[in-house]
Parts: C-alpha cells; structure tokens; sequence
C-alpha cells in the first residue's frame, strides 16, 4: 500500500506531523517531518525513550539509500523520502519497547 505524506509547509522552518500519538500495540503508526531550509540533502530520525538518551535511528539522503544505526533496522522502522523535503517514519508492530519520543533534523551536511 502506499503512504501518505502529511508534508506541508509555509518559510524557512522544520515540521514533525503528529505532535503526539497514542497507538495500540500490533498497530503500524506514521510520523512525518518536512523541512524547507533549501531542500537540505540529509534528514535524520532520532529517538529518546524515557529517561534514556537520544539515540540516531536512521539517515536519509536526496539521492541514495536510507543508512541505519546498529539496533534499528527497515523491518521496524520504514523510511520513504519521494520528496527531498520531506521523509516518512513508519513504526511497525508498536509494542511498548516504541514508547519515545521521536526527533526529525534536517542538514547540508551529516551530523
């Protein structure tokens, strides 16, 4: 099936769409973020699960392959970027393990 992008944006600033969500587990959930800082080449994922650090899940880039950290992986964490200023998180299966918070951050460069 196809994702839908929530990607809309007005100026120079980066957007997470939804703020919060509140999922049952077995479900799949979405997070999308759009930056419009000139279309930067590379966007990221982060998440902070509580009380722990913030940790990169993955990064993406305008023009290959998505790159992810030891720990994570496509099975879980689906990354689609169609758009270059826009990426879409898909987290599937929620179990409790998934409560976090979620970072999206945008760079010309990697971080």
């Amino acid at each position: 099936t196809r994702q839908v992008y929530f990607c809309v944006g007005i100026g120079d600033y980066i957007e997470q769409w939804p703020h919060k969500i509140l999922q049952r587990a077995g479900d799949s959930l979405n997070i999308s973020c759009y930056q419009n800082y000139s279309n930067l080449a590379y966007m990221f994922w982060y998440q902070q699960p509580p009380r722990n650090g913030m940790k990169l899940i993955v990064s993406s880039t305008s023009w290959t392959h998505n790159f992810y950290e030891d720990g994570y992986s496509e099975a879980k964490f689906e990354v689609n970027r169609e758009m270059s200023n826009c990426i879409l998180m898909t987290i599937k299966n929620v179990t409790a393990k998934d409560e976090a918070t979620y970072f999206c951050a945008a760079s010309d460069h990697t971080v």
